[in-house]
């Protein structure tokens, strides 16, 4: 009878644990949504101004938004949760039926943990995907003229001149700090002609891409020609590609290892990436531990406390956990500190300061 009900008891938990997340979600992120409108006002063009426009790029940076507020959704929901329970008288039910704060959780981790996996697996890719789309809808201009990608140690550049002319550049290794590149190829679409360009170095400057040692092939003559330069028209710079290349957060979770090899031959690879990717893998466990922290210091108020003293609580130790975390990374960027030891101390300071509020709580 006992294990019956306390498994009606885990089961009614793990309900009402979601129930307060996806209402957090939802109240929380509608709010930011707003913001992002008023910034979407002043960067939006005069002519794009229209209520179709303001809804689709907000339906295009909400899974961003849900993505990023994870943490902060954690704590509140798990703050609300905590403070029902208490009000309810249903904590103190709990406890006098021999459940000890640990058995208390574990519906509450089983309940954040999935919601966790469910943003990594699923929410993460979206958020990508539509992040991209968000931003070339922000820049048609410049993705009209020219995209670049990097995969599989390779760089792909789309160099679009007008609409009967455009370039399709293959680089294999490039030096970003003087901008030269080797073992190029290159596909040139014409409306008359269409040639294809291999070239053994090349350099680039300004929107001109000067190439050494070149075989040119002409398709409408059929023949190769070997020239000692060649200068290629493209429309982008070194700015270009190095803010296209190290928009490492518009990377999905499944091409975090591949990517971050790719950045390293390029020279671009650092700390702060390896602190962010090794973040978002881990992200449903440091949610598992920020409900552990509030769970260790809502558990703590009695039925009568004024629930903002509560609220209180939880988003200041949120904001000092997050605090925490902004001053680790920075020194990791600074000092160019190994990212998982970082990683390491930015998660064990909430584990311990919960554990120690648990602790405290069991032995009084």
């Amino acid at each position: 009878m006992l294990k019956k009900n306390m498994k009606k008891i885990n089961i009614y938990l793990f309900y009402l644990t979601n129930k307060y997340l996806i209402i957090n979600f939802l109240i929380i992120s509608i709010f930011i949504i707003f913001i992002n409108l008023l910034e979407l006002s002043r960067v939006i063009s005069e002519k794009d101004k229209n209520i179709f426009n303001f809804i689709y790029l907000s339906f295009l940076k909400y899974p961003s938004i849900l993505n990023e507020i994870i943490p902060f959704v954690t704590i509140l929901g798990v703050a609300f949760l905590i403070r029902n329970l208490i009000s309810n008288n249903e904590f103190v039910s709990m406890r006098n039926l021999g459940f000890s704060i640990l058995d208390i959780f574990k519906p509450i981790l089983i309940a954040v943990f999935i919601m966790g996996l469910f943003f990594l697996f699923i929410i993460n890719p979206l958020a990508v995907f539509m992040e991209t789309k968000y931003d070339n809808q922000l820049d048609k201009k410049d993705n009209s003229l020219y995209s670049i990608k990097i995969t599989n140690n390779e760089m792909w550049i789309k160099n679009k001149i007008d609409q009967q002319n455009s370039s399709f550049i293959n680089i294999k290794n490039i030096n970003l700090r003087n901008m030269y590149a080797s073992n190029i190829k290159i596909l040139q679409t014409k409306k008359d002609n269409n040639k294809f360009i291999m070239a053994e170095k090349g350099e680039f400057n300004n929107n001109i891409f000067s190439l050494e040692n070149v075989i040119y092939y002409n398709f409408k003559k059929e023949e190769y020609n070997n020239l000692p330069n060649y200068n290629l028209i493209i429309n982008f710079n070194k700015d270009n590609i190095i803010n296209s290349i190290s928009k490492y957060k518009l990377v999905p979770f499944y091409n975090y290892i591949n990517h971050s090899k790719t950045l390293s031959k390029f020279n671009l690879y650092s700390p702060e990436i390896g602190l962010y990717y090794l973040s978002e893998i881990l992200k449903p466990f440091f949610t598992v531990v920020l409900a552990f922290v509030i769970l260790g210091f809502s558990s703590k108020f009695q039925r009568n406390e004024n629930f903002f003293k509560v609220l209180f609580v939880s988003i200041s130790i949120g904001l000092l956990i997050f605090l925490v975390k902004e001053i680790i990374t920075k020194l990791t960027i600074s000092l160019t500190l190994n990212f998982f030891l970082s990683y390491l101390i930015i998660f064990l300071i909430p584990l311990l300061i919960g554990l120690y509020q648990i602790i405290k709580i069991e032995n009084e």
